[in-house]
């Protein structure tokens, strides 16, 4: 679930609502950072979140330079947008013990803050576009993103507060604007909401758990519906003013009027209470009345506690039979994960040794056969060239032959036959030679 609240003024909303340790311990800091590629463009991003930076973004003022930013600087400081984990996550996360999913929900948390931002806008004031609701989106953002595990009520609640401040930076004019979150709500609840969903789903199952959809949203099969409802005060706090209503009104409350219940603290929710009641009887409810039907409001006090002791309270009003089914649910898959990591780098130590040797022979057998190819062409190549030379030899010598005995014979012919008498009486000397040799 992703819901937006505008924040006036900005002065004590961090320390109330967002440093405090999930609304229950003033001594356990929650550490928030600063994200968006505005808070890039200030410097501040990726730093730890300080009352004097966010007192000075409230205030339309540089967190580093104390300039004014904003031309003008408005009722609005922050935009709260509050992105929620289903409650079956939470109470496994939270109640279970498996910080595999405290990751996974961070992860796509993450996720979803880049998409929001790239939504955001700024109202476009100049030329024909002056005075009317034109936007321009800037995708970029200035925000502090806070995460908390547990609910106003102290119910286990993963869910990541981002605080974007009014601002944006305008590339178009050169200068920062005040954020216009109009895209930024409408694309929360046609895309960003379900691709939120679906890829923490997919995490979820990833780490070994079964789920069940229902629409948009899916629950962890591992969470008994019982176990789900223990754990969600609110919940049963809403179905409680349903009946409430119904026995005093005669009809039940429509859906803005149970949003309005969630939503209101105390002097709103008393005063909307009796306009109610007079506008259906005529008369005013008495004192009692209104006490009585106005007792779940949301409160604005934060219970003072520990984490272990909240820890401990959602596991008794979970029930020792449902926690340590669930506890018990919870480990074996953390230990199958386990074991599945052993298995899978011991097979991939083996298939790299594996590897290792395969290459090895292949480079083995390679630099045996480039040591034949190379030698073999050569030998071959040596043969050739003297078997050519042999027979250049031979008919050289051939030709030299003839040559002589026709240089002789044409002598002879031309009256000088001392020529070949001469060579045939070298000839035959020769011959007388060998044949001596012979014997």
């Amino acid at each position: 679930m992703i819901t937006v609240a505008p924040i006036r003024g900005g002065s004590g909303y961090m320390s109330r609502h967002l440093s405090m340790n999930d609304y229950y311990s003033e001594g356990e800091h929650v550490a928030g950072h600063w994200h968006g590629r505005a808070a890039e463009h200030l410097g501040i991003a990726g730093d730890e979140v300080t009352k004097e930076v966010f007192e000075s973004l409230a205030s339309n003022k540089h967190p580093l330079s104390g300039e004014r930013l904003r031309p003008r600087r408005g009722q609005i400081a922050y935009h709260d947008f509050v992105l929620s984990a289903p409650k079956s996550v939470s109470i496994a996360a939270m109640t279970g013990g498996d910080q595999r999913l405290v990751q996974a929900y961070d992860r796509c948390a993450m996720r979803a803050f880049k998409l929001l931002e790239s939504y955001a806008a700024c109202r476009v004031r100049s030329g024909e576009s002056y005075n009317t609701e034109r936007l321009r989106v800037t995708s970029n953002g200035v925000a502090a993103v806070f995460r908390h595990d547990t609910s106003r009520m102290l119910d286990p609640q993963l869910h990541t507060h981002m605080v974007f401040a009014n601002l944006t930076w305008d590339e178009d004019s050169k200068r920062w604007l005040a954020l216009q979150r109009k895209v930024m709500s409408e694309q929360s609840a046609a895309s960003i909401r379900g691709q939120f969903y679906r890829e923490l789903e997919r995490e979820c199952q990833n780490l070994g758990y079964e789920t069940d959809r229902s629409g948009e949203a899916f629950r962890l099969s591992a969470v008994s519906d019982s176990a789900d409802l223990r754990l969600s005060q609110r919940s049963l706090q809403r179905e409680e003013f349903k009946k409430r209503y119904r026995d005093t009104f005669d009809h039940a409350p429509d859906k803005k009027r149970v949003e309005q219940f969630i939503k209101e603290g105390k002097s709103a929710a008393m005063k909307r209470f009796r306009e109610e009641y007079e506008g259906a009887f005529g008369q005013s409810p008495s004192g009692d009345l209104v006490r009585s039907f106005v007792r779940d409001w949301r409160s604005t006090k934060m219970e003072s506690s520990t984490a272990e002791a909240v820890h401990q309270r959602q596991r008794e009003r979970l029930g020792e039979t449902d926690y340590d089914t669930l506890r018990s649910h919870v480990q074996r898959l953390i230990a199958g994960q386990q074991e599945q990591w052993v298995g899978e780098n011991q097979d991939r130590e083996l298939a790299k040794k594996e590897e290792t040797k395969e290459s090895l022979r292949k480079k083995q057998r390679r630099d045996h056969t480039q040591t034949d190819v190379k030698q073999e062409p050569r030998e071959k190549g040596r043969s050739r060239h003297r078997k050519r030379a042999r027979g250049v030899s031979r008919a050289n010598a051939e030709a030299m032959r003839r040559m002589k005995r026709g240089m002789s014979i044409s002598s002879a012919l031309r009256g000088h036959p001392a020529g070949i008498l001469v060579r045939q009486l070298t000839i035959y000397a020769k011959r007388q030679n060998e044949g001596r040799a012979v014997h």
